[in-house]
């Protein structure tokens, strides 16, 4: 197979869409994988990239393999409560986060992320169908037109892994409340990242060499921050990365940070907010 070319016309926040993908493709390699991606796999092989010129730290793998982890954890329960529900996936990239759950048959899901994206990842090769209504959806998250295609009848469960820091506060705040007000429920699971992780972002080779601007992009240090959005969210689960089970198959070096940091809940607070689930 030919290598597929990335467009140089993208966009640094869509060309930003390959860093988490070398990231599972990283850990589906590990000899103890924490989410297991071999899909990530597949993409990295098929896109002609210098992936190694990229600079996305190796260490970085592990945190976008557990928060991955987490989302697809919160997903699959929410999906047990509500069989028939609606998932929308914001910012999917090139990920296949709707296979590896399986969502059921009578379930809906929408992949959305902006055009340039979505049209890369229909070059790539065929995955496996799922057995809900799969839809992807190419879009700017802040315009309105496409929330139209969601329906407004069943509990919805949003999804944002890696998306919010891209996105200005009031922007993020704005989309949350569009989504609650148009469904009876549902929930809204995360990754947070803290202004401290924010204002270390730029120092990070990959970020700065794709010109990725994230200096006004979503960041808080109290986890309910996100209940002043609307009045109808509340957190209901917070769980750090440096406190899940999957910490444990990180390399010890990592390991050795981990427990320092939860030896430090102070230090923890302020460089790991992890993954917050929210209802409304």
């Amino acid at each position: 197979m030919t290598p597929i070319p990335v467009p140089a016309e993208l966009s640094p926040v869509e060309r930003s869409a390959l860093l988490p993908i070398l990231g599972r493709a990283r850990d589906a390699g590990a000899k103890e994988p924490i989410l297991g991606d071999e899909w990530a796999r597949t993409v990295v092989a098929s896109l002609a990239v210098d992936w190694d010129a990229l600079g996305m730290p190796r260490k970085e793998s592990f945190s976008v393999a557990v928060r991955g982890r987490l989302i697809d954890d919160a997903c699959r329960a929410f999906l047990a409560d509500h069989p028939d529900g609606a998932v929308l996936d914001l910012g999917c990239g090139l990920d296949d986060r709707a296979q590896r759950v399986s969502p059921p048959q009578g379930s809906a899901w929408f992949d959305l992320d902006l055009p340039g994206v979505l049209a890369l990842r229909r070059r790539l090769p065929m995955r496996t169908p799922v057995d809900a209504d799969y839809r992807e959806v190419a879009a700017d998250a802040t315009t309105d037109g496409w929330l139209a295609e969601l329906p407004d009848d069943r509990p919805l469960a949003v999804l944002a892994d890696g998306f919010f820091p891209f996105l200005p506060a009031a922007a993020a705040r704005r989309l949350v409340q569009r989504l609650i007000d148009r469904v009876p429920g549902g929930e809204l699971v995360m990754n947070g990242y803290t202004t401290l992780a924010r204002s270390l972002m730029p120092r990070v080779k990959a970020i700065r060499d794709l010109g990725v601007d994230t200096a006004a992009g979503t960041a808080f240090d109290d986890p309910h921050e996100p209940e002043r959005w609307h009045p109808r969210l509340r957190l209901a689960q917070r769980t750090m990365l440096s406190a899940s089970p999957y910490a444990a198959r990180m390399p010890w070096a990592l390991r050795a940070g981990v427990r320092l940091m939860n030896a430090v809940p102070r230090l923890a607070d302020r460089s790991d907010l992890g993954v917050l689930r929210y209802t409304f």
